[in-house]
Order: C-alpha cells, then sequence, then structure tokens
C-alpha cells in the first residue's frame, strides 16, 4: 500500500468526505520519498498563510464561506514545481490536500537543541523531506482560526499521525514554523494553545 492510499483512507476516515478536498496530481511524488523511518513523515510543520479575505471568526462573514479563499490555495498549488504545502486549512474547515509527498515548506531551519523536536532526527535544512507541513488560512496578525478551522486541525493531525504510524499528536509532532527557523513568526499561537485546541476540539465540524 501506497503513503497515499493510507492517508487518503486516513483523511477520510478522520474528516469525511465533504471536509477534504483533493487537489490534482496529490497522489503523484513529484520530489523524493519521505526520508523518516518507514518512509513517512516525523511531523506535521504548522504555517500560516498570512493571507485570507478576512480575520473575522464569525463563520457567516464572507470571508469564511467556501472558495473565499481560492486565490490563495490556488497560489501554493501551484508557486513552486511542487505545491507550497502539503494541505491547507481553509476558513470554513475544509482541507485542501495538495500532496501526500515531500514538497517545498519548510525553508531552511533546525531542531538543533531545541526540545522536544530535536528527538525526531530531521537534519538541518532538511525539513521538507522528513516533515508534511500544513497552511491555516489567516492573516496571521492575530488569533484569528475559526472554530472550524481549530476542529479540523485535529482531524487532519490525527490522520496524518494515523496514516504515518505516530503514536500520537503530541508537542514534538506538531511543531510550529517557528520553531524549525528564526526567519519565521508562524503561526501566532503558542504550542500550548494549539494543544489546548487538541482537548478542546476534534469532536464535530460546526462550521
Amino acid at each position: 500500500m501506497t503513503f497515499a492510499v493510507s492517508l487518503r483512507t486516513a483523511l477520510l476516515d478522520q474528516l469525511g468526505k465533504d471536509w477534504v478536498v483533493f487537489m490534482p496530481k496529490w497522489d503523484v511524488q513529484r520530489r523524493c520519498a519521505w526520508q523518516g523511518h518507514g518512509a513517512v513523515p516525523v511531523a506535521m510543520l504548522i504555517h500560516h498563510t498570512a493571507a485570507a479575505a478576512t480575520d473575522s471568526t464569525n463563520p457567516k462573514n464572507p470571508g469564511n464561506l467556501h472558495n473565499a479563499n481560492s486565490g490563495v490555495i490556488e497560489y501554493i498549488q501551484h508557486k513552486f514545481e511542487v505545491p507550497a504545502a502539503n494541505c491547507t486549512l481553509d476558513r470554513d474547515g475544509r482541507v485542501y490536500v495538495h500532496s501526500a509527498y515531500p514538497v517545498w515548506h519548510a525553508g531552511l531551519g533546525s531542531f538543533a537543541g531545541k526540545k522536544p523536536w530535536n528527538t525526531l532526527g530531521v537534519p538541518e535544512n532538511r525539513g521538507n523531506d522528513y516533515m508534511a507541513g500544513v497552511e491555516v488560512m489567516s492573516k496571521g496578525l492575530k488569533r484569528d482560526w475559526t472554530v472550524a478551522q481549530q476542529d479540523s486541525l485535529v482531524f487532519l493531525l490525527r490522520a496524518w499521525r494515523d496514516a504515518s504510524g505516530w503514536d500520537n499528536i503530541g508537542e514534538p509532532r506538531r511543531p510550529r514554523h517557528r520553531d524549525w527557523t528564526t526567519r519565521k513568526v508562524d503561526p501566532v499561537y503558542t504550542n500550548t494553545e494549539i494543544g489546548q485546541m487538541i482537548l478542546t476540539y476534534g469532536f464535530a465540524h460546526t462550521a
């Protein structure tokens, strides 16, 4: 069974077919295979897009509705010869799957001396080969993730856990981009706040 098949099953099991959009060629390996043990990713690196139609958390705001951020999603899909993220989490809670395999998202960075991520075994500057990346649709200037996004983020992490064989989705498995490199500030949420989302959400979609 390929990793893409395992991931598709896990995503549909966790999120349901109405909440996952598989983008063209999402299951095609266009770079290398995953370099983590067992040819699977070792973590999910969390980003924010720094672009969104709104920073309102009201689910009825036009910028939080289906297709309101399609331009950003297409940009992530086509920015490089491979996508700029494995998944994009839109403001209505839908997850757009760009690729099941390594893409360009992490950039230069290192976990050297950074607990607890230094236990992941990711070599310096090779985050793309070892970690999946999710872009959370957000202006990135304040804590503006919608309830639907926080809910779906938990389901998304669980799906990658199931496909990759992780024991859990604790802090080592969900570093932020800013934990990988000091060049970045995303996302604005602390690791503790993301941990609280995992305790609070992931029970039912509310969008």
